[in-house]
């Protein structure tokens, strides 16, 4: 019983924790196009980027659930921690992709 009550009390909190980039995502999705016209990179933007962006956090978060089935909690945490951090290494990237763009487009 104490176990289910710590898994979902984990799964909760990463689940929470998985809204943040999701929201981060559709933000990118939103804001980077007209941030890249406005540096006149417009056409370089990275549509599959930002969209991975908004489609990974809850498909990463199911997987790592799905993946955790029949695990002990300790390797359920880690694999929902794994997750979270390549949701958000995925999202932060976006961001710094503008400069490499910027780069491209200057020299094309």
């Amino acid at each position: 019983m104490r176990e289910r009550i710590a898994l979902l009390a984990a799964a909760i909190v990463f689940g929470l924790l998985h809204l943040i980039p999701l929201f981060q995502g559709i933000a990118n999705l939103v804001a980077l196009p007209a941030y890249y016209a406005q540096l006149g990179i417009g056409e370089h933007t990275p549509w599959w980027l930002l969209v991975l962006g908004v489609a990974l956090p809850p498909v990463a978060f199911t997987a790592a659930l799905l993946i955790g089935r029949g695990r002990i909690i300790s390797h359920r945490v880690a694999l929902l921690l794994a997750s979270l951090a390549t949701v958000n290494a995925l999202v932060l990237s976006a961001g710094a992709l503008a400069p490499i763009l910027l780069a491209f487009a200057a020299g094309a």
